[in-house]
């Protein structure tokens, strides 16, 4: 084969796979944009397989992959009914989260496989890199490594067996379980985010070689955001309520508590959702009789996501109540430090988010009402007094420099020759 332009500059080149990636209004978008967008510096262009049919704001190398006959069931639906709550709809999420293997977005596979193997075919790569969730990532990831032999990188954003957030029978579990154990003896390297999801995997896949990569942020995110001094005392959330599984109840019942006692910090309150998944906050804030002090703004585009967030005097998190998903932070506060507000998180007693707050000093967490409440005067305070601005220190949260790096790392390891090949 003739030599490429990658290979006379010296450059390694990674498929990269990702259900979401920028300007994708999720969380879960930012880690493989923020690698698509450094790795090149570290010496590996990076094509990114993905859905999706819009252009992030930095120069990337974009695989398509759009399941056409699901895209055509839902724009039937979509034509028939413009309610998320439709009969119809509802009808279509129940199907795919039964029928769908292995998960409610496996309709992308064929297509992402097809793209996946004309792309490697076509030109020299030297790695395939899937991160998760869901898991769909891994399996198209999983059948490309062992079509070609090239080395294979499984990243978990959050955990796939043993995932709270995941409502499985045991026979999906099951079948889940054995999948997932399948494919992944077969992975070069398993990286995640957090140590607690370190253990995890490696007692469940029986492997030492669990790699911990922090989540990161990205300064130049904010770049063109404009520096929004807070007219009122605005709470804001973006992001989603997971279906329920996240809820705002105890701010609402912190927020009520203060108004019916005529505290200024809860009659001063306006609190603002963004995000998919958050329909059900105007029904409980009608539990709490807060119907005039709740909005719901629907999903938005990123860009108005963040002008939402430097305009807020606090920036709001909930996190899952059950204290088993006490090891869980999330990625929302990442790019809640670029917008240099406060932090008011609500989550389990034994939450990790707890310490990193009050090692950072950049917020507040609750886990009951009452350190709910106090959060909710503690941060009115700053707001009276115009010190809304909160930094973290430099160094205690990683960067997406840093983050590239640290995969580069393991990818030129798992590239060197002679290193372990993904068995075919």
């Amino acid at each position: 084969m003739p030599p490429t332009v990658y290979s006379i500059l010296g450059m390694k080149r990674l498929l990269l796979v990702s259900y979401v990636f920028p300007p994708a209004p999720s969380p879960g978008a930012l880690r493989p944009g923020y690698l698509a967008r450094y790795l090149p510096q570290f010496g590996w262009d990076v094509t990114t397989l993905t859905t999706g049919d819009e252009n992030p704001t930095f120069p990337a190398r974009l695989l398509r992959a759009t399941p056409q006959l699901e895209q055509n069931i839902r724009g039937g639906i979509v034509g028939r009914s413009s309610s998320p709550h439709s009969p119809l709809r509802r009808l279509m999420r129940a199907a795919k989260e039964t029928i769908y293997f292995p998960d409610s977005t496996a309709g992308w596979m064929p297509p992402a496989i097809s793209a996946g193997l004309n792309a490697l075919a076509s030109e020299p790569y030297d790695a395939i890199m899937s991160t998760a969730l869901p898991a769909s990532a891994h399996v198209i990831a999983w059948i490309l490594a062992k079509k070609t032999g090239l080395p294979w990188i499984a990243d978990y954003r959050d955990p796939w067996n043993g995932n709270a957030y995941l409502r499985r029978g045991p026979v999906r579990r099951m079948l889940e379980r054995w999948l997932e154990r399948g494919m992944l003896h077969r992975a070069n390297a398993v990286t995640t985010i957090s140590e607690a999801i370190a253990s995890q995997l490696a007692a469940f896949h029986k492997r030492r070689d669990v790699h911990v990569i922090p989540n990161a942020y990205d300064p130049s995110d904010w770049e063109g955001v404009p520096e929004i001094s807070p007219a009122r005392f605005d709470l804001c959330f973006t992001g989603s309520m997971y279906g329920g599984t996240r809820n705002p109840d105890l701010l609402f019942a912190a927020l009520a508590q203060l108004r019916s006692a005529g505290e200024p910090a809860g009659n001063a309150a306006r609190v603002h959702f963004y995000g998919p998944n958050s329909e059900q906050v105007i029904e409980r804030a009608s539990h709490y009789g807060l119907t005039l002090i709740v909005r719901h703004h629907g999903t938005v585009p990123r860009a108005a996501a963040m002008r939402a967030q430097r305009s807020c005097a606090g920036l709001l998190i909930f996190l899952n109540m059950d204290p088993a998903t006490g090891s869980e932070m999330g990625s929302k506060y990442l790019e809640y430090l670029g917008a240099h507000r406060p932090i008011l998180a609500f989550g389990p007693p034994n939450s990790v988010m707890r310490d990193f707050l009050s090692r950072t000093g950049v917020g507040w967490f609750a886990g009951e009402v009452d350190q709910a409440a106090q959060a909710v005067r503690d941060a009115y305070d700053r707001f009276t007094s115009g010190a809304f601005e909160v930094r973290a220190e430099p160094g205690s949260v990683s960067t997406s420099y840093e983050l590239a790096r640290r995969f580069t790392e393991i990818l030129d390891g798992v590239s060197a020759p002679g290193s372990f090949r993904s068995i075919a």
